[in-house]
């Protein structure tokens, strides 16, 4: 435990992890606090892919940044992380993703990449056998995946390779406010002296803020994946369409999710802000699935304030394990079968869920607070977050320390959020 740093991070997901490997590699110290272990939540949970193709246009220019930052970091390290640049394909299925598909070209075109939409034709001659379609194919062939467990991890330890301290099982109970700025936080442990505090906590961070008198408008999202044993290789694209997500792992299997479709536990949040996401969610709640469970009695009993010596449910409750909707992804393996039949029956060897952070327009906050001088948020990644993490770690790494971020963060600031 150290007593005084430059700068705390709080959280050991990819965000938290990139921003102290960014910051330890500039001089600057660093301790990165995490409650359970690096990459034990949603970081270590999601599909791993590297994508620039389908993103919001406010996140291009960062994703652009990142995926060339992912080349330089795997020239770096001595492990494998599963990286591969196998590129992304979107299927047109119905009408409305093939004008969707059609429609997102123009901002391909804008960012100069390589992005190209493939005849029904060219479809079929890139993966034989494919089954169920009648349109062509959205395709930027420079896209990427890796693993993510592994990708995060790697991180985290190049941070500490430059000098980061990376404290696990180290609970952050709040931050230390002295004469109106942030001057360090309170763990579990101890207290740490620092006159810079970044949150990337996650699907925590809204909760986080709450002590702080800052309302974060920010719910959770259940995503789950199920991985198949090692099968012949279909394609080294990583595919999506509505109700099938695939990508190939490392291990020679594929990591298979139901594409567009989430399951959320009510919890107390979606009373809270139900004004901020109700237009988010009128426009997708077929794609929604809400129910009402013991989760929200648990977060009903978590207390609204509290203070630093108190135990806290970041302790008590080390780490997210949601349960995978089964529902879900048994309707994913079905239409796997029927669109690849090569892959039909294959063995399913592990499912898995991860509580997503999403805020009501999708798109991550990276932005000083005005009124904590000292506080920067980096969350809401809205499950975006893998293939971005090293852009977003270095420009909250920058905007951490007083830098010009690399890139114009105008898009993600909090202010947006906190217009009525």
């Amino acid at each position: 435990m150290p007593t005084a740093v430059d700068v705390v991070v709080i959280g050991g997901g990819i965000i938290g992890s990139s921003t102290a490997y960014y910051l330890a590699r500039n001089g600057i110290s660093v301790a990165l606090c995490e409650k359970g272990e690096i990459a034990c939540e949603q970081s270590g949970r999601n599909w791993g892919l590297i994508r620039q193709q389908g993103r919001d246009p406010a996140e291009l220019p960062l994703m652009i940044r990142s995926l060339a930052l992912w080349h330089e970091l795997v020239s770096e390290l001595d492990e494998d992380i599963g990286f591969h640049v196998g590129g992304t394909l979107y299927l047109s299925e119905t009408e409305q993703r093939y004008q969707s598909n059609l429609a997102w070209l123009k901002h391909a075109k804008v960012f100069d990449l390589n992005t190209r939409f493939l005849s029904l034709g060219d479809l079929q001659a890139l993966i034989p056998g494919i089954q169920g379609q009648s349109r062509g194919a959205l395709c930027t062939p420079s896209d990427a995946r890796a693993e993510p467990a592994l990708a995060t991890r790697a991180i985290a330890k190049r941070a500490k390779q430059h000098g980061a301290i990376i404290l696990n099982q180290c609970a952050v109970r709040g931050v230390d406010i002295a004469a109106g700025r942030v001057a360090g936080v309170v763990t579990e442990r101890g207290r740490i002296r620092a006159p810079c505090v970044v949150c990337a906590g996650g699907a925590w961070s809204s909760y986080f803020c709450r002590h702080l008198d800052l309302l974060l408008p920010q719910l959770k999202v259940t995503g789950s994946v199920m991985a198949t044993a090692p099968a012949a290789l279909i394609t080294q694209l990583s595919i999506w369409r509505s109700g099938l997500g695939l990508r190939r792992r490392m291990d020679g299997g594929y990591n298979v999710a139901y594409g567009g479709s989430s399951t959320c536990d009510l919890t107390p949040d979606y009373l809270r802000f139900f004004r901020d996401f109700f237009h988010a969610y009128k426009n997708s709640k077929e794609q929604v699935s809400l129910k009402i469970g013991n989760r929200f009695f648990t977060e009903l009993r978590w207390p609204a304030k509290w203070s630093f010596d108190q135990i806290t449910p970041f302790e008590k409750e080390r780490i997210l394990n949601p349960n995978p909707d089964i529902k879900l992804l048994n309707k994913a393996y079905r239409m796997l079968g029927e669109t690849f039949p090569q892959l039909k029956g294959i063995e399913i060897k592990q499912r898995w869920a991860g509580m997503i952070d999403v805020t009501p327009d999708q798109l991550p906050v990276i932005s000083t607070v005005d009124r904590i001088p000292g506080l920067t948020l980096s969350t809401g990644y809205s499950g975006h977050g893998f293939g971005i993490g090293l852009g977003a770690g270095q420009v909250t790494a920058q905007l951490a320390i007083g830098k010009t971020p690399a890139v114009s963060l105008d898009a993600f600031s909090i202010e947006r959020l906190m217009k009525k």
